[in-house]
């Protein structure tokens, strides 16, 4: 399958003075896939891997000290190759070696010719442990995947000029076949392994199960926190996101078992395993943004496992069943920011006022080539937007607002109507 991330890779690979890099992201998305496939398009037969889960033991070769000289003549003997500059040297699963992060400064100092890679899931846990490389490393934050690389996945290519289109001449045909292969977006997500499987086999039952699956890892995961937080805890606050994203966050609603502090704890534990992603409330009427406060609210991390948790059933979502309008308003919402996050705008904010009988939100707001530009998100073909109306009238400053619904594209004043389907791409 093809993923973006690969170009990013790539592009990597051909820079001069390139530093180490270390991809981030949660579990299961593709970060070892990728750089596998970099290792065999760009790097050939000069690649090697040291995986720190599957050998543990490879993280004694850091342990004495961090000589880099040292640690390449072990490692050439301990996996009984050659290292030179034409080597592509992969540390995965590397936040079970803290050591090796701490190497990768002097790797870049003492051997900047030599080209590594690490990736990992849980990095933060690490980091705020032992001395960041700052300077010296190049972070890359990877997602799931996007619409457009489900669309690659499953032989729809053909459709995705049509999410870069600006005119409004999709013919109803095409756009139909647009928002079917949306739907299945929604169920299946981004989720590597259940793209793969959707894509060979078409079998929305099977994808279901692969989605449980994977939710259940994460929760066996969660007992590495648990000396920070309980696990339950951490369950009571995926679920209840699950039920309400797009929601302002209040810690003591997130689970009833536990008290606000530890809420919030948990809270803070599933953004730095990334399955959360923090959406913080800001003002609008400069740059660089500034937060409002404590609100804010949480994206999940993919749109495929947060149907799987809310327990949508299939027929609900591709038959329009008894589907309750807040639901769908959300799975929209986080539609739009997953798109958002998979094109590079990071981090994610939105605007809010709450004040007696005058409280507004917008769904995201953006920062776009210097433009500050409110994103809001509606689930169906319209609906009202006085909150974006009362942003714009009190924030002249800002000349553009993007609405993402079913509507056809068009302009009124500032006011820019794009079809959901084209999330993430046309902000220009």
């Amino acid at each position: 399958m093809k993923r973006y991330a690969s170009e990013y890779l790539a592009n990597w690979a051909t820079k001069p003075n390139r530093k180490p890099l270390i991809i981030n992201g949660a579990r299961q998305i593709g970060k070892s896939w990728a750089v596998k496939e970099l290792g065999k398009t760009v790097f050939k037969e000069n690649f090697l891997e040291l995986n720190f889960e599957k050998k543990p033991q490879l993280s004694q070769i850091f342990e004495t000290d961090l000589d880099i000289k040292r640690i390449i003549k072990d490692i050439e003997i301990v996996e009984n190759t050659s290292i030179s500059e034409s080597t592509l040297l992969f540390f995965d699963e590397i936040q079970n070696c803290p050591k090796a992060i701490m190497a990768l400064r002097y790797f870049y100092e003492e051997m900047p010719n030599i080209s590594i890679i690490s990736a990992g899931s849980l990095l933060e846990f690490q980091l705020k442990d032992i001395p960041f490389p700052v300077g010296r490393v190049e972070l890359y934050n990877m997602f799931p995947m996007s619409f457009s690389e489900f669309l690659l996945a499953t032989s729809n290519e053909k459709l995705i000029p049509f999410l870069k289109n600006k005119e409004n001449n999709v013919s109803k045909i095409i756009e139909d076949k647009i928002y079917a292969e949306l739907l299945n977006y929604y169920w299946v997500g981004g989720m590597p392994e259940c793209v793969k499987n959707f894509a060979e086999n078409k079998d929305y039952k099977t994808v279901r199960k692969i989605q449980e699956d994977l939710i259940y890892a994460y929760q066996q995961d969660f007992a590495k926190y648990s000396p920070l937080v309980s696990k339950d805890c951490l369950i009571d606050v995926l679920n209840y996101i699950s039920q309400n994203i797009g929601g302002q966050i209040i810690y003591s609603k997130l689970s009833e078992r536990f008290t606000m502090p530890t809420n919030k704890k948990a809270v803070e534990l599933l953004i730095t395993a990334k399955l959360l992603t923090k959406i913080e409330n800001v003002s609008v009427n400069a740059l660089p943004f500034s937060s409002n406060g404590k609100q804010f609210k949480l994206l999940f991390l993919d749109i495929g496992l947060l149907l799987c948790l809310s327990r949508t059933p299939f027929e609900n979502l591709f038959y329009a069943k008894n589907i309750n309008t807040n639901f769908s308003g959300a799975w929209a919402e986080q539609f739009v920011g997953q798109q958002l996050l998979t094109q590079g705008f990071v981090p994610l904010n939105y605007w809010a006022r709450n004040k007696t009988n005058s409280s507004a939100e917008v769904d995201f707001v953006i920062e776009n080539n210097g433009e500050i530009i409110p994103l809001e998100v509606k689930s169906g073909a319209s609906g009202k937007l006085r909150s974006l109306h009362l942003l714009l009238s009190e924030n002249r400053e800002v000349k553009k607002a993007v609405i993402f619904s079913k509507s056809q594209t068009g302009v009124e004043g500032k006011l820019h109507f794009l079809p959901i389907y084209l999330a993430g791409y046309q902000l220009e």
